[in-house]
């Protein structure tokens, strides 16, 4: 196939094509205290997008939920090692806690 061809079946093809970036929305209080699972809300000490205040106040609201702020981070990225092992250990608490009938509502940690 030519350029020429290929080109012009690519502009008849993304002619209809309308990109809308979807992006979650925001959850309302009500949705957040209706959310009946165990929830790991992890922020970064200097998280531009949800401060460590702005997380405990959210996850204060989720009856299952623990929040885990990560120290000197934006999100843990540059701590993924230890990003992991926070999830890991939550996810086995998670597992252990339902098998012995221990509650599910673990206090609010720090890293």
């Amino acid at each position: 196939m030519l350029e020429r061809e290929l080109m012009t079946l690519m502009w008849a093809g993304s002619g209809g094509y309308r990109m809308e970036p979807k992006f979650p929305a925001i959850l309302t209080d009500d949705e957040l205290r209706a959310i009946s699972v165990p929830v790991l809300l992890i922020t970064g000490a200097r998280s531009a997008l949800i401060t460590p205040k702005q997380a405990r106040a959210r996850g204060s609201l989720m009856p299952h939920a623990e929040v885990a702020v990560v120290p000197g981070s934006h999100g843990g990225f540059n701590r993924i090692g230890e990003l992991n092992d926070r999830i890991a250990a939550f996810i086995k608490a998670q597992a252990t806690g339902k098998q012995e009938g221990q509650p599910t509502r673990p206090p609010a940690a720090k890293w």
